[in-house]
Order: structure tokens, then C-alpha cells, then sequence
């Protein structure tokens, strides 16, 4: 399945979305999760989404662990504030949101759960629950909401561990981080996640839930029978 257009289904029109154009286009099913925000959401949402793939691509794609941590240190650094961002598209995008303290904590929590798996020892299944619920953290990100929202953390924790599964060339992580998501998947009701808002976080966690729940290990790549099952949580909740 080909990758959309950069403006089409994205179709943006802020002034923020002048520097989301120079950083590669985000892969699928992330713009056709944008597409169902609200237009003056989905720079917002775009960026979030990025932010967590620059921090997953720096981890996964690491040759050497200390290199990647001081990277992944670095980015934390400029995302939350502690030292003055360079002249780098992403970052002044993220700066002209003016995003918060609370913003800030949510990408020190996310950097903290990816710089988890550059520690070489197995990750044990508390490892897997503590990352699931540092890097959840970005559905409390993208919905600007605060800590108390038990159903969006919830089904945070759960895509997570999901997504994590099916980006991690690594099968033995990959089947950790997919066991994780499966203990901590009983506690969400589809009746509730069908009102959960924003709607692209309800259909993310919809089709990691999907598969969870149905014990199916998710390839990296996005699939027919994936956007199918998103196209039908979009219509039918």
C-alpha cells in the first residue's frame, strides 16, 4: 500500500506546517490517523507522532547503545527545556506550540521508556509494564489531557507495547513487549474506547487491540486487513 501524499490526507493549512514539510513524510497508518483530527489539530498530532518515531528510529536503529543514548539524552534535553534548541525544524515546530511543563514531563517519560531498551539486559515483564506506561504517555501528549484520564492512559499503555512489537527486528522483544500488551489490554471495554477522544488515539488503540486480542503478532508493515479493520472502527466506533 503506497504512502499518501505529503498534503493529501494530512491537509494542512497552519503556519506550523510550513517546517512539518522539510522532515520525511510520517509512514502509514499515522496519516490516516491524522486525517480523522480535527484540521486544526493535525500539525499537533503530526508532530507528536514524529517526535516518538525519532526516538523509536534513534533506539531500534542503534549500531552502538551509548551512541544512541546520547543522542536520544539530547533531544530530551531540547524537547523539554533544558537547554536552548538548535535551528532544527522539529524543534522550533515544537516551540511554536508553546507546549508546557506538561508537555515536557510526557516526552521525558517517552525517552525514558525507549532508553530502557538500550540497556542490554533482557527486559524482565515489570520492564515491559514500566515502558508500556512511560511511552503511553504520548496519547496524554497528542490529547493535551492530564494525568487523571484512566482510559486514555490505559489504551496508551496497550498501543505501545503494540506498536512496539511491530517495529522491533527483534523477535525475543518483540513477543516481551506483545505478552505485555496482552495482560494489560483486559482491562479496556470496547464501549468505552469506542467514546474516547481524540478519535485517532480511539482508532490507534483500536487496531492494537484488535490484534492483541486476537494473539496476532503484527507485522511491521502496515497491512491490507489493518486498514480495513481502522476503516471500520472509523465509521462504526
Amino acid at each position: 500500500m503506497s504512502t499518501p501524499a505529503k498534503d493529501d490526507p494530512l491537509n494542512r493549512d497552519d503556519a506550523a506546517s510550513a517546517d512539518a514539510r522539510t522532515v520525511p513524510d510520517l509512514p502509514l497508518p499515522f496519516p490516516l490517523l491524522i486525517a480523522h483530527a480535527p484540521r486544526r489539530d493535525r500539525a499537533w498530532h503530526a508532530l507528536c507522532w514524529r517526535i516518538d518515531g525519532l526516538m523509536a528510529r534513534t533506539v531500534l536503529g542503534a549500531k552502538e547503545g551509548a551512541m544512541a543514548a546520547i543522542r536520544l539524552a539530547w533531544w530530551e534535553e531540547a524537547l523539554t527545556g533544558a537547554h536552548s534548541a538548535p535551528n532544527d525544524p522539529l524543534l522550533q515546530e515544537w516551540l511554536a506550540f508553546s507546549p508546557g511543563i506538561h508537555a515536557g514531563d510526557c516526552v521525558g517519560r517517552v525517552a525514558e521508556a525507549w532508553r530502557m531498551l538500550l540497556d542490554p539486559a533482557p527486559m524482565s515483564e515489570a520492564d515491559w509494564r514500566r515502558f508500556g506506561e512511560g511511552r503511553g504517555r504520548l496519547f496524554t501528549l497528542i490529547a493535551r489531557s492530564g494525568e487523571g484520564n484512566d482510559v486514555l492512559n490505559g489504551a496508551g499503555k496497550v498501543w505501545a507495547l503494540w506498536d512496539m512489537a511491530r517495529r522491533d527486528p527483534d523477535r525475543a522483544r518483540a513477543e516481551g513487549a506483545f505478552a505485555a500488551a496482552i495482560e494489560m489490554a483486559g482491562t479496556i471495554e470496547d464501549g468505552i474506547l469506542s467514546r474516547m477522544r481524540p478519535k485517532p488515539l480511539m482508532l490507534a488503540a483500536g487496531m492494537a487491540l484488535d490484534d492483541v486480542r486476537a494473539c496476532h503478532l503484527p507485522a511491521a508493515d502496515f497491512s491490507l486487513r489493518q486498514y480495513l479493520r481502522l476503516l471500520r472502527r472509523a465509521i462504526f466506533g
